[in-house]
């Protein structure tokens, strides 16, 4: 009956303070993982964000670039100032522009069209254009922008597109 009683009293189990000890311990771990867990979904959202309005900018280049060597004549203007600017385009022969790049200052976006604000123009890209430059020569035009992702990061891009259709004289 003594070893019965005896072995009754070393089974005791866990203390609370024990029981306490644990659970304050597997809290900070937990706290732990979660805070690096969402630390990198920021940096994947922020990564992926820069990722997107880089596309986009390779985008507006390569339209920019077709339309540019289908031309033979372009024109940039200021519009409204000297960050942000307008590109017509001629096609041989013709005395009106056939196509325009240009930036609105109503949405900070940039936009393309055969008329400026008309009803086949829309924006080409989501990212907020802060400068759209342009410089337009006798055998080409220079393209020099900065884009602002949706998570604030800035992307510079740049282009040089060669005019095809252009008087040989």
């Amino acid at each position: 009956m003594a070893a019965v009683t005896r072995a009754v009293r070393d089974a005791r189990g866990l203390t609370l303070t024990e029981v306490a000890v644990v659970m304050i311990l597997g809290t900070m771990i937990m706290a732990g993982l979660v805070g690096f867990y969402l630390s990198s979904q920021g940096v994947w959202l922020d990564a992926s964000t820069q990722a997107i309005t880089q596309r986009e900018a390779t985008l507006v280049t390569a339209a920019m670039r077709d339309s540019i060597r289908k031309a033979c004549k372009a024109i940039a203007s200021p519009s409204p100032d000297p960050l942000h600017e307008q590109l017509a385009l001629f096609r041989p022969g013709d005395a009106a522009p056939y196509y325009y790049f240009w930036w609105s200052s109503t949405d900070s976006l940039l936009y393309s069209g055969t008329s400026i604000g008309g009803t086949g123009s829309g924006p080409m890209i989501v990212s907020r254009a802060e400068r759209f430059q342009l410089i337009a020569t006798p055998t080409g035009v220079r393209v020099d922008m900065r884009l602002r992702s949706a998570s604030g990061d800035i992307v510079e891009a740049g282009a040089f597109a060669v005019m095809m259709n252009r008087d040989p004289k």
